[in-house]
């Protein structure tokens, strides 16, 4: 069986497209599974039970058929979460350097008071109000006071 085969199959019968079905056809492809084996219109059929139809397609791949498909799933979402955690440490850093250029003053009201908005440093408009007004606002992790 083809891999393009076995993506038509799974996208025809469970409704699947793009990632979602490509990441399912590409599990059976690395465990040497057969896209034959599934009764892929039964599946498609029982799905409307289920949150999502990737999650109901997992489920009954693991339940009816023994196949789980959590360990060999695409690193699109790890490779993601790696670049955000990237991006955020340098808009952290970024950040981080305006507020060490203020007064040493102006720096420890700051962190002393808690601002009536906080924002993530992801938020642009929040990192924008911030830079016009930095003792009115705060930022995550940059002039917050820390509280625990």
């Amino acid at each position: 069986m083809s891999y393009d085969y076995g993506l038509k199959k799974i996208s025809k019968h469970t409704g699947l497209t793009g990632i979602e079905a490509k990441n399912i056809a590409q599990a059976f492809k690395t465990k040497n599974l057969d896209v034959e084996t599934v009764d892929w219109e039964t599946i498609g059929g029982d799905l409307y039970g289920h949150g999502s139809r990737v999650g109901g397609v997992k489920h009954h791949l693991k339940n009816m058929y023994a196949i789980d498909l959590s360990s060999s799933e695409s690193s699109m979402g790890s490779d993601l979460q790696v670049f955000d955690a990237i991006y955020d440490d340098n808009i952290r850093n970024d950040l981080m350097g305006i507020h060490e250029r203020r007064s040493k003053a102006s720096r420890f009201m700051d962190i002393n008071r808690k601002a009536k908005q906080t924002f993530k440093p992801s938020n642009k408009a929040g990192v924008k109000k911030w830079r016009k007004n930095p003792n009115r606002f705060d930022i995550i992790g940059i002039d917050d006071p820390i509280e625990f």
